[in-house]
């Protein structure tokens, strides 16, 4: 738990830095990305609402999970914090990301397991305007995951594990669609 809560506040950095500037006003907004996890294979759509501010774009989302087995319930929040070092005023745009997501997983099989899992990933992407409000990204991002499972099978290969008892690496994308107003 200590190793990640010194994580989080190491990517929580820019956030206290200059990446807050004061003298802009904020835009709210919304995107729709696609994300890839290396981690858990099925797609997640994820429809976000956006707050940019200067430098910084905060946003907050839920997937939505259309490509998984009858057997399976995924339930998934996302919250990313982008940062922009030359602004998005331009027509091509790079950015800094953080993310932190929550997946859970439930599997209705002959032993039903639920996996919950953690994930703070970090990266760099791209933004490109289409018009004066939309643009189109894409990201890449790796970092650490941890999961907390329980299981109904008594084999001990399948024993419950608790949360921050083990980490892996991860790396995931996204493809994204937005709009700020």
């Amino acid at each position: 738990m200590k190793q990640f809560l010194n994580i989080m506040l190491i990517s929580l950095i820019p956030f206290f830095s200059y990446a807050q500037n004061s003298d802009s006003t904020g835009r709210f907004g919304f995107k729709i990305n696609s994300s890839v996890n290396g981690e858990i294979y099925p797609i997640r759509i994820v429809p976000s609402i956006t707050y940019l501010k200067g430098k910084s774009q905060f946003e907050l989302g839920l997937g939505i999970h259309p490509f998984i087995r009858k057997d399976q319930k995924i339930k998934s929040v996302e919250l990313n914090y982008k940062y922009y070092p030359n602004s998005t005023s331009t027509k091509f745009t790079l950015y800094f990301i953080t993310q932190l997501s929550y997946v859970h997983n439930k599997k209705n099989t002959y032993y039903p397991t639920s996996y919950s899992y953690l994930f703070l990933n970090g990266g760099y992407g791209l933004e490109i305007k289409l018009f004066k409000k939309a643009y189109l990204g894409t990201n890449v991002s790796a970092g650490t995951f941890t999961y907390k499972k329980d299981s109904k099978n008594p084999y001990d290969t399948n024993a419950p594990k608790e949360l921050f008892k083990e980490f892996g690496f991860d790396l995931a994308f996204q493809f994204i669609i937005g709009y700020r107003f």
